[in-house]
């Protein structure tokens, strides 16, 4: 099948296709039944020789090679129903014998790009007649640029697999505004993962923006406290939102805790120690971590009191800790003072 020179050709009906879907017989099939003269008999054949050949190939025009020696007890009907269609012209017979039939469903999918055909034609002069979709005109006028025809169709994609409102298109073309890019691609992004968290007002769009600006600064502050220069992975990204949203632990105390894993080796793991000792010591703010500090400081100095001698407790404040030195006596002046003693 030749590409159109004046329409969008059989790439943009393949592409038109998948987004419909292509599952056992695409759903663009059952859009168009009317046009195609698909009753209930000839789509139930349909589906018995796909169930027989295992399914649908890669491609609408994928070629299908039957055997009786590889399906002995299906081939039968299986080449029955293949002739039949080929007669309503829904397949087409490339390789027939009594023990093997090749065959395509290409006449069927020629008739649906024929009739998809006319009916963007008629879309496309419908939207002429109206004028630009207004997400469309918006774009532009945001952009301050005219779109292609590639942007076009992103556009109104947004609007109708996303199920977008105009609002939610200036939602997004501002999000790129905000970081900078404008580039279709980059906006595309920015629609898609919008629409995969299930957003669909602006004021959501809003909430969503901000949270993951407070997850992001997170990440920042903690790499920044802990010199880690690279991405976080997922898990470390998840770690630290442990520490935030499951531990309950503030700013401040996990700064600290990355003070203390300065220089380790492993300086996130180390830090989610630190801060798994004081999960179990009741801290989470640093008040708690002041008063964890202020208790240790009173605890080491009664146990550094207690350690000190009666004796020694009841110096008083005057007297000096200075030990005096004393002539050291030899044995005849003990043996004199002893003398002294017995008279």
């Amino acid at each position: 099948m030749a590409l159109g020179t004046d329409g969008p050709g059989e790439f943009g009906f393949l592409e038109a296709m998948m987004k419909r879907g292509f599952v056992s017989i695409p759903r663009m099939l059952f859009d168009y039944t009317l046009d195609l003269g698909l009753d209930y008999d000839r789509i139930g054949k349909i589906f018995t020789v796909l169930a027989c050949v295992g399914g649908p190939g890669e491609s609408p025009y994928t070629a299908y090679t039957v055997t009786r020696r590889n399906t002995p007890r299906d081939f039968d009907q299986v080449r029955t129903l293949v002739l039949q269609m080929e007669e309503d012209m829904i397949t087409r017979c490339d390789h027939v014998t009594e023990n093997e039939i090749t065959f395509s469903f290409g006449p069927l999918f020629a008739r649906l790009f024929a009739v998809w055909e006319e009916y963007w034609h008629e879309h496309q002069k419908e939207t002429a007649r109206k004028g630009p979709h207004p997400a469309v005109a918006l774009a532009e006028r945001m952009l301050g640029r005219s779109l292609s025809t590639r942007d076009v169709g992103s556009i109104l994609e947004w609007v109708d697999e996303y199920g977008f409102t105009v609002e939610m298109v200036e939602a997004v073309i501002k999000e790129g505004f905000r970081q900078g890019v404008t580039r279709m691609s980059y906006l595309n992004s920015i629609a898609r993962e919008w629409a995969e968290a299930g957003l669909e007002t602006p004021e959501q769009a809003e909430a969503y923006i901000k949270e993951h600006e407070k997850t992001a600064a997170r990440y920042r502050r903690a790499t920044q406290a802990l010199g880690i220069k690279r991405s976080l992975t997922a898990a470390e990204q998840a770690m630290i939102e442990r520490w935030y949203e499951e531990w309950g632990f503030d700013d401040e105390v996990i700064l600290q805790a990355c003070e203390q894993a300065a220089g380790a080796k492993n300086p996130l793991q180390y830090t989610n120690k630190v801060l798994e000792r004081w999960l179990q010591e009741g801290i989470r703010t640093r008040a708690d971590l002041d008063r964890m500090v202020e208790q240790k400081r009173k605890a080491a100095a009664a146990g550094l009191d207690s350690g000190r001698s009666p004796r020694s407790g009841r110096r008083g404040s005057g007297q000096s800790n200075v030990i005096l030195k004393r002539e050291k006596k030899d044995d005849s002046y003990y043996e004199v003072v002893f003398k002294r003693y017995d008279d």
